[in-house]
């Protein structure tokens, strides 16, 4: 029992890993709201935050539990656009059309 215990203490620590993302949609608060949302559906997200000003998106998760690819293929099957590849066609006809206004250029 007691080498079992050593084994598990000896198991790789999550590290806390943090994915900077282009997402063409975040313009609306709708399409802010839909993609934390879907970000936290995944284990391992520890926090996101996104920011409809600079369309920019900041994901922390564990490295053991979820990967950048994962993170990314996710959020392309519920249509969002990521730095610069759009997702998926069907879902991105789901998403509100405020998601696609430009934002005004001040």
């Amino acid at each position: 029992m007691l080498g079992g215990l050593t084994l598990s203490s000896c198991e790789k620590e999550a590290k806390i890993l943090v994915l900077d993302l282009d997402i063409a949609e975040l313009v609306c608060r709708d399409g802010q709201k839909i993609f934390e949302g879907r970000i936290l559906e995944l284990d391992g997200i520890k926090s996101v935050t996104a920011n409809i000003q600079t369309r920019k998106a900041k994901i922390s998760y564990r490295d053991n539990q979820v990967s950048a690819a994962e993170i990314e293929a996710h959020l392309s099957e519920y249509g969002f656009t990521i730095d610069g590849v759009p997702g998926n066609t069907v879902a991105r006809g789901r998403l509100p059309q405020c998601c696609f206004n430009q934002p005004f250029d001040n």
